[in-house]
């Protein structure tokens, strides 16, 4: 049996203080070995729990995740603060992919996929994708980018496409993007490269005059579903390269749907109008 790997945590604060989440964080998601102000030689990770110390060891800033370098040997993370005072609403995401990294097994699968490693996962699904892939626009640095990409893991899109910003705020993916094929595409020779490689049919999902509303839409082979950002929209280069232009009705009075709620209303659609069951 691999013996467990050794985790300490470094935190900003003390973590028994009243109404910090740090213990019964730990304890469900499954990390019995660790030590809080622990020695790092012989550790596998050490944690920052916070980003003020990791900071100031660093010495620069530095964002939740993996650092990227390693102290006397354990792989260093950022993770948002427990601290009742601190704690952010996005912490427990961070949380459990930091988890899934040291058990070696992600804690938010499926019930088929539960104590596979996350490359086993991944190869699993990578045997029985559909042929629709997505390209979502990153112009303006938008956190709902993420909830697509968890989106499109639900749907098992065939690939990914991030069109614009190489760096994304993936977030709301929740650890999910370690699952699929996420490519960029820096600009519009790029995308209109990868389309004809791949025989894609460009769908762009915008409301517009000449949009056909989905209900009614009728699905080409090898589609790419392109949705843009909260503001901006679909950028115009690529409205111009669309063979079809479909549009979700809504019916309130707000002005457009949130980017990770409509592609999960196309991806369904395709699904219930074209895909084989699961």
């Amino acid at each position: 049996m691999t013996p467990p790997k050794r985790v300490v945590f470094w935190p900003d604060q003390p973590v028994d203080q009243p109404a910090d989440l740090f213990r019964a964080l730990v304890a469900e998601l499954g990390i019995k070995e660790y030590e809080v102000e622990g020695e790092i030689a012989g550790a596998d990770f050490v944690a920052f729990v916070g980003r003020k110390r990791a900071e100031a060891h660093f010495g620069r800033k530095l964002k939740s995740g993996p650092v990227g370098e390693s102290i006397d040997g354990a792989q260093a993370y950022v993770l948002p603060s427990t601290a009742p005072k601190q704690r952010g609403k996005f912490y427990e995401g961070v949380w459990r992919s930091f988890a899934a990294h040291v058990l070696g097994r992600d804690l938010a699968v499926r019930d088929e996929f539960k104590g596979l490693a996350p490359e086993a996962i991944k190869a699993a699904l990578d045997e029985r994708r559909f042929l629709f892939a997505v390209c979502c626009a990153n112009i303006v640095y938008d956190f709902n980018l993420g909830s697509t990409v968890r989106t499109a893991n639900a749907f098992l899109a065939g690939e990914f496409w991030i069109y614009g910003r190489k760096k994304a705020d993936l977030r709301a993916a929740m650890g999910s993007y370690v699952y699929e094929t996420i490519v960029h595409v820096p600009d519009e020779a790029a995308f209109a490269q990868r389309v004809a490689e791949q025989q894609r049919t460009v769908v762009v999902f915008e409301e517009t005059a000449d949009a056909v509303e989905l209900a009614t839409f009728s699905w080409p082979p090898r589609p790419l579903l392109v949705f843009g950002q909260e503001g901006p929209g679909v950028p115009p280069e690529l409205r111009a390269r669309a063979d079809h232009t479909v549009v979700i009705p809504q019916y309130g009075s707000i002005r457009s749907l949130n980017v990770g709620v409509a592609a999960g209303i196309a991806m369904y659609d395709w699904h219930a109008k074209r895909a084989c069951p699961l």
